[in-house]
């Protein structure tokens, strides 16, 4: 039987003969959430804990802002930050890859960055002022 006679009362196929992987098939994604809810702050806190040389000093903190945003403030010993950014900054890059695929799921933006000194004691403002005099 050639090719011609097996085809013959089927209709061409669109794709050129083709095999196509999605034929109209849709992805169903669960209705909601499913399994427990992450905890950011704790998977931010381990991975910190894990890179640092005294992690007794680590503190997380975790702000929940509006719109389904969370921000996580990582403190670290002086001598830790170096390690916690990694070289050209590839481990807290990957820090913020992880939690930011975590939150995928729950559709929230979180948001890891390094609590400065600066945070913790706001800067003096500039001697400079707008309305006085120079002298």
């Amino acid at each position: 039987m050639s090719d011609m006679q097996r085809q013959g009362s089927r209709p061409p196929r669109r794709d050129g003969g083709r095999g196509s992987y999605n034929r109209g098939f849709r992805r169903e994604g669960p209705s909601g959430p499913s399994g427990p809810a992450v905890d950011y702050k704790a998977l931010v806190e381990y991975v910190a804990k894990s890179l640092a040389e005294k992690p007794d000093e680590v503190v997380v903190e975790s702000i929940e802002r509006g719109g389904g945003t969370i921000a996580i403030k990582v403190k670290l010993a002086d001598g830790d930050v170096g390690r916690f950014i990694g070289k050209a900054g590839r481990n807290i890059e990957a820090v913020r890859t992880l939690v930011r695929v975590a939150s995928l799921r729950d559709r929230k933006r979180v948001f890891v960055d390094l609590a400065s000194d600066s945070d913790a004691h706001p800067a003096p403002r500039s001697r400079h002022s707008s309305g006085g005099s120079a002298g």
